[in-house]
């Protein structure tokens, strides 16, 4: 074999196998507009104040080679940060779209990573390591956890990184040593798939089978309980009054952050109806459903302002910008409505369903569709809804 030939062969595995490591530039300077965590904030409210008028237009495509989970991208810099359910952790460039890192956590990232201070902390939901944190700025995995497995997203607080395992364990690591804070179980054979939130100084965690649970963040003390009558697999959003929690049997429910007791319920005629993860403000909750209709109900009443149907489900959430709230459908489509009037503003064909939350930052949508694209949108200067929608 001559020197050119292994120089193409060398050429060839820097083609196929460079970037690997997730490394981003600044990543311990985290602004107000990057996408940290699933909804934004620990309040999962998918709530952006970025103005993202209509129309939008592709700017391009990313083949990620596998499915995603229900939890959104996130973004840090100038790099979009992908999970998939084949255990790979993709960096994309936000302007360009090409891939600037990559690596291979095991299997099935199903639930979405956290970046704090510069670390990217990631669950793991099957094999041994169920944990990692993941050092942003140096490209390297700084500590990881042996254990149960976790298909829950993530949640940063100030006590630490907040993981909810299979098996209903909740447990507060420190983000630097990995040490146990201190640990709390729901009880016995309980499956969490709803990502944890931050409201009212609660800690509130929901399991498959409807109990509700909110904890002291600092010592894993219970606060309150609740048990409400129907699974929930979606994950909770709040906007510190109300937590509004989606089930798989019709029923959407909003509880009293702060005490857990029963403001409201909706339930649907037809109990096979699964509600998606909410979108919330001070005002509305934002909901879709596999009935096809996406709702738009008093967060105070759960009376109805305003619904949207098409001719096929909804089951990832919505994302709310100032004017404009997006939402994709099982049916290969985005949309864009008028949030006060649930008006259709625009819509695009994607190449696959819709099944996972979305991100955005500046006047760019990241969007992810089965079986493996990741779509970026930016609005078009000048286009109709560009002033007032």
């Amino acid at each position: 074999m001559n020197k050119l030939h292994l120089v193409g062969i060398g050429l060839l595995a820097l083609t196929l196998f460079g970037c690997r490591g997730l490394k981003v530039d600044n990543a311990r300077i985290a602004s107000q507009d990057d996408w940290v965590t699933e909804g934004d904030s620990p309040l999962r409210q998918h709530l952006s104040d970025v103005q993202l008028q209509p129309p939008l237009q592709e700017r391009w495509q990313y083949n990620a080679g596998a499915g995603f989970g229900p939890g959104s991208p996130l973004i840090l810099g100038n790099v979009v940060l992908v999970a998939t359910r084949k255990g790979e952790l993709h960096a994309i460039n936000l302007e360009s779209g090409k891939r600037v890192g990559f690596d291979n956590f095991g299997d099935a990232l199903e639930g979405t990573p956290v970046i704090n201070d510069g670390f990217l902390y990631i669950p793991v939901g099957w094999g041994k390591r169920v944990l990692y944190a993941y050092d942003l700025a140096n490209a390297r995995t700084h500590w990881t956890k042996r254990g149960i497995p976790i298909e829950a997203g993530l949640l940063a607080t100030e006590q630490g990184i907040v993981a909810v395992d299979t098996e209903g364990v909740i447990t507060v690591y420190n983000p630097e040593t990995g040490d146990v804070f201190w640990s709390q179980s729901f009880g016995e054979s309980v499956l969490v798939k709803s990502t944890p939130l931050l409201s009212a100084g609660n800690l509130v965690v929901v399991d498959t089978k409807g109990h509700v649970l909110a904890l002291h963040p600092e010592d894993g003390a219970i606060k309150w309980t609740q048990q409400l009558e129907a699974p929930v697999y979606s994950s909770m959003s709040s906007n510190e009054e109300v937590l509004v929690v989606p089930t798989t049997r019709g029923i959407l429910y909003g509880l009293d952050a702060t005490g857990g007791g029963m403001r409201w319920n909706v339930a649907l005629p037809d109990t096979t109806v699964r509600f998606s993860a909410p979108a919330t403000d001070n005002e509305t909750v934002y909901v879709a459903a596999t009935d096809g209709v996406f709702r738009a109900l008093d967060i105070r009443t759960g009376a109805e302002k305003w619904t949207f149907e098409i001719d096929a489900a909804f089951a990832a959430p919505p994302l709310l910008t100032p004017d404009v709230v997006y939402i994709g459908s099982l049916g290969n489509e985005l949309f864009g409505l008028d949030r006060s009037t649930g008006r259709l503003l625009w819509e695009t064909e994607l190449k696959g369903r819709v099944k996972s939350a979305m991100a955005t930052k500046e006047n760019k949508l990241v969007v992810l569709t089965e079986p493996r694209f990741v779509y970026l949108f930016e609005t078009v200067e000048g286009g109709p809804y560009a002033a007032t929608p």
